[in-house]
């Protein structure tokens, strides 16, 4: 909440993003590349790590083999860096599977970039991509959420109630019995149609020994990640309260401990004056 970013574990590419060579760090350590950022997402994949900051920037850091890191070479980084290429993006969210990456926007495009061996770029080839690019098939399908699974990506798009899959399918992780891998975004294969769907995109069934061939049907509500609310992330000024905030308010008591808060973080003062996306 008061927007620092802490990580710990195996350091072996960098991926704790704390600029130190040590492999293993047992402790939650300080991420120092991006004190003072208002975060809004962070994902880890199988060794590189990204961020999504609530003014749209995409950092990156740890393995870069497959250009996973989005940063237009292979060169590993043990610091958060700026995807310049994401520039005018208007990222809000941010997946990583084991080799690759997904990025969406608000405007819900997809781009995807690292590995492509198992189709999981969705980019119809098996060629790695150093830099962002935009998932074609998707393009205008207005993408809400996005998923990355070790090499597989799932996408979906709330105005079809559809999923979309693409990547590897050797453990049936893409809904459909037919075990070939998916180049481009194709819709899930659904045994059923429920009138109104709620899917979990690569969470659910991560503790159960069992892989899961089809999707299973949620009660909660799917999450929109394009709007400009979050569900969790950086506190900031709430603008329409400034009013609460002077000594003689009749909330002062309850809300001083969210003044010491806010003012004691440089990213909870930077994402205050941000504009609401």
């Amino acid at each position: 909440e008061g927007g620092k970013l802490f990580t710990w574990g195996q350091n072996s590419h960098g991926q704790l993003g704390v600029g130190s060579p040590a492999p293993l760090a047992p402790q939650a350590r300080l991420v120092e590349g991006l004190r003072g950022v208002p975060l809004a997402w962070i994902a880890a994949g199988g060794a590189h790590c990204a961020a999504v900051s609530l003014s749209g920037a995409v950092y990156s850091w740890g393995r870069n083999n497959f250009g996973q890191l989005g940063l237009g070479d292979t060169e590993a980084r043990d610091c958060p860096t700026y995807v310049g290429a994401l520039e005018h993006w208007k990222a809000v969210f941010v997946s990583c599977g084991a080799d690759h990456t997904a990025v969406l926007s608000k405007e819900g495009l997809v781009c995807t970039f690292g590995a492509g061996g198992a189709g999981q770029l969705g980019h119809n080839s098996t060629r790695r991509e150093l830099r962002p690019r935009v998932v074609a098939e998707l393009w205008g399908a207005r993408v809400s959420q996005v998923a990355c699974g070790r090499q597989h990506t799932l996408a979906y798009v709330p105005s079809l109630e559809t999923v979309y899959l693409f990547g590897s399918a050797e453990e049936g992780q893409l809904g459909d019995k037919r075990m070939a891998s998916h180049l481009i975004p194709l819709p899930m294969d659904l045994p059923e149609k429920p009138a109104k769907p709620r899917w979990a995109l690569g969470t659910i069934g991560l503790s159960s020994p069992n892989p899961i061939c089809f999707p299973h049907k949620l009660t909660s509500v799917s999450l929109c990640f394009t709007q400009s609310s979050y569900p969790a992330g950086t506190a900031t000024v709430p603008t329409g309260d400034l009013g609460l905030w002077s000594s003689n308010s009749p909330h002062w008591e309850s809300i001083k401990k969210d003044i010491r808060l806010i003012f004691s973080s440089e990213a909870c003062i930077n994402g205050s004056f941000l504009e609401q996306r």
